[in-house]
């Protein structure tokens, strides 16, 4: 299998192929390894948890599965039309992924989205607790082994 797909991560894909085309969903995981790709309400399957003991009870859980990166295509960000991926370098030597149908570059409409879309919260500081000092470990005395004889004895008592 390739090592290489057209999709990344957080990328919005459409499904060509199979018992889900038409649906659109965001790509959670993408294994290049594989060739396949997990998309966020597409090839929901039910999967028979076995139980877990009182705390997890058995259950039957839909989640999705992974589907091959064949079935799926990227949807442009800037029109919005499934679209085949081209790649294009630029002037610093940098790889940037580019729409076959409008041109637009699609790495840098996601990022420029993503920050647009972050709402920055001022971080509210924690105050630092202190440290306690160590303390200075206390010298152990040194355990003395006992004579053999009086373990004898008290093993002996016990009869």
């Amino acid at each position: 299998m390739a090592n290489k797909i057209h999709v990344k991560t957080d990328d919005n894909v459409i499904v060509i192929t199979g018992k889900d085309s038409g649906k659109t969903g965001k790509v959670i995981k993408a294994v290049p390894s594989t060739g396949r790709v997990v998309v966020s309400g597409v090839n929901i399957v039910k999967k028979h948890q076995k139980g877990q003991g009182q705390n997890k009870p058995a259950a039957i859980i839909e989640r999705e599965a992974a589907l091959d990166a064949s079935n799926v295509m990227l949807v442009c960000p800037k029109c919005a039309k499934p679209t085949r991926v081209g790649t294009e370098i630029a002037a610093d030597k940098t790889k940037s992924r580019v729409c076959k149908k409008c041109g637009a570059k699609i790495d840098k409409l996601e990022k420029a989205k993503a920050e647009k879309t972050k709402v920055e919260k001022p971080k509210a500081e924690k105050p630092k607790a202190e440290k306690p000092k160590a303390e200075k470990p206390k010298a152990e005395k040194p355990k003395v082994a006992k004579p053999k004889a009086e373990k004898a004895d008290k093993e002996g008592k016990g009869e």
